[in-house]
């Protein structure tokens, strides 16, 4: 497990301040060419990634953390794929040349996610299917239909209306990095590590880690557009009320005070990015 206990990543050597700001740089973020620098050092291979001994371990599991566990990793089948695809349209909404690129380096990040959880779905779950589209139709059993519903439906709408240019970047950042990634990914992710903790899934627990070492700066790149385009406090305001909704989209499968930190986070971000006044101590 990736140690973070000296405060800066051992593998790109960010620390959070570089893309969530805290204390004396509320508001603050890094510059964008600071993200694709950081970004470089981030690069992994999902393919690279030994899943044998997850593959042996799997069906000696027992059978209700199996069942927990196909439910989280069928979902992130499923929703990677959905990100890796929808991002698509959020570089051809802004005419910031470097913003553009820096998203098409988290589209590629977003590949190889995709690429990992597909892997687990063959190698490890060994869900039917000669290809990945056919691996996802399996993996669609195993998944609520809340999280069906976000990312078949909800995802792709916004998507498209993000291109035919119904809607802006701030509201595509809004649903994308704030809720899906920065809620949704958030609890899913931090439930998953939680179940790995054992190391009995040694190949998973090092792919969903560095998965998780991405979303940070995804996150914090989406805070950081959202600090520069100034929503309303009516529009902050609706984003934390749909995450309290978006975070129940997990059932069960993610315990509550899991699901309750995902949201806690949600409104940390926005404070610290100056759209959210602090409470009160």
């Amino acid at each position: 497990m990736v140690d973070f206990s000296s405060g800066r990543c051992p593998i790109c050597g960010a620390t959070d301040d570089d893309f969530v700001p805290h204390g004396k740089h509320r508001g603050q973020f890094a510059k964008l060419s600071t993200y694709s620098a950081i970004v470089a050092r981030l690069q992994w291979n999902a393919d690279a990634i030994d899943l044998s001994a997850d593959a042996d371990a799997w069906p000696r599991l027992a059978a209700d953390r199996r069942a927990r566990l196909t439910t989280l990793l069928a979902s992130f089948c499923i929703a990677e794929q959905a990100v890796s695809e929808h991002i698509e349209p959020f570089a051809g909404a802004t005419d910031d040349t470097l913003l553009a690129w820096v998203l098409f380096l988290q589209r590629r990040d977003e590949d190889r996610h995709a690429r990992l959880f597909d892997r687990i779905a063959a190698e490890v779950m060994q869900l039917p299917g000669e290809t990945a589209a056919d691996r996802r139709a399996a993996a669609r059993a195993h998944v609520p239909e809340p999280i069906l519903g976000l990312f078949e439906e909800t995802l792709p709408a916004l998507a498209s209306e993000l291109a035919s240019g119904e809607v802006d970047l701030q509201q595509g950042v809004s649903l994308y990095h704030m809720l899906l990634e920065g809620v949704v990914f958030t609890a899913g992710q931090r439930a998953l590590l939680a179940a790995l903790e054992d190391d009995d899934l040694p190949g998973i627990r090092e792919g969903v880690t560095r998965v998780d070492l991405d979303e940070r700066w995804h996150i914090g790149l989406g805070l950081r557009h959202l600090s520069h385009a100034r929503p309303s406090a009516e529009q902050v305001d609706a984003l934390l009320a749909r995450a309290e909704a978006v975070a129940e989209v997990w059932g069960d499968v993610v315990p509550a005070a899991t699901k309750q930190y995902a949201v806690t986070m949600c409104h940390r971000r926005m404070s610290v990015a100056g759209l959210l006044q602090p409470p009160v101590a």
